[in-house]
């Protein structure tokens, strides 16, 4: 593994760890790849992926693959990672494409999505655009991005969005000077979650706990998205 992939891996599953608290850091695949006498072989891109015991699948446009070291997935949400399958499975598959990291996170919904300007306020940064896509309402925001993975432009998109009972968010990010920081980024995420709401079964009714539970203020729902790390 290159030391770049390394530093991708390692943000990615440092995100996963903190977004599900089901991990540590240090138990990253990641990490552990660098460590002395550790295998050096590499698990195979996938073409799509299956969350929350099978309720959610995700997967990426032509020439983009899920990075299997990047999954987590409990019965209450999941997290996945995107990029190109050039680039993950080191250039022994898939086509050159634009380099691009998007992220899946999945959680449980219980009052609808927040608004891009609730989610711009929670990261601290400053919504730059809307846009109104078919599949999804996708905002640009100003700084966050650059903790992506090195060379990542500041400015990112970011989106949310409930499907059935689970409330998903999607993040894209690109390197400085890349054609997806603008209108193509969020057209990539508007495909995206298109294909998240066409592959994805919905479940047939929510569970006696979601239906009485009581609903969950803004913040809740917002940490449940980025709060604890997702990138």
């Amino acid at each position: 593994m290159t030391p770049s992939r390394y530093k991708l891996h390692a943000a990615l599953m440092g995100a996963a760890c903190l977004v599900l608290a089901g991990c540590t850091p240090t138990d990253t695949p990641g990490a552990l790849s660098l460590a002395e006498g550790a295998s050096t072989s590499e698990p195979t891109p996938l073409l799509a992926a299956r969350l929350v015991r099978g309720q959610i699948v995700v997967s990426g446009p032509e020439g983009y693959c899920i990075d299997p070291t990047s999954l987590r997935s409990t019965a209450a949400g999941g997290f996945a990672a995107i990029a190109s399958c050039n680039i993950l499975s080191s250039g022994r598959g898939g086509p050159f494409v634009e380099p691009v990291l998007v992220t899946v996170t999945v959680s449980r919904a219980t009052n609808g999505s927040p608004s891009l300007t609730d989610l711009a306020s929670a990261l601290q940064t400053d919504l730059l655009q809307e846009r109104d896509l078919s599949g999804l309402r996708v905002g640009q925001m100003a700084s966050g991005g650059e903790a992506a993975f090195a060379g990542s432009d500041p400015k990112h998109w970011r989106g949310a969005f409930v499907l059935d009972s689970h409330l998903v968010g999607v993040a894209l990010y690109a390197p400085v000077g890349s054609p997806l920081i603008g209108a193509q980024g969020a057209a990539f995420l508007n495909t995206v979650s298109s294909r998240i709401r066409a592959r994805s079964a919905p479940s047939r009714a929510r569970s006696a706990e979601q239906s009485q539970s009581p609903v969950d203020p803004l913040e809740t729902r917002l940490g449940r998205l980025f709060e604890r790390g997702d990138l």
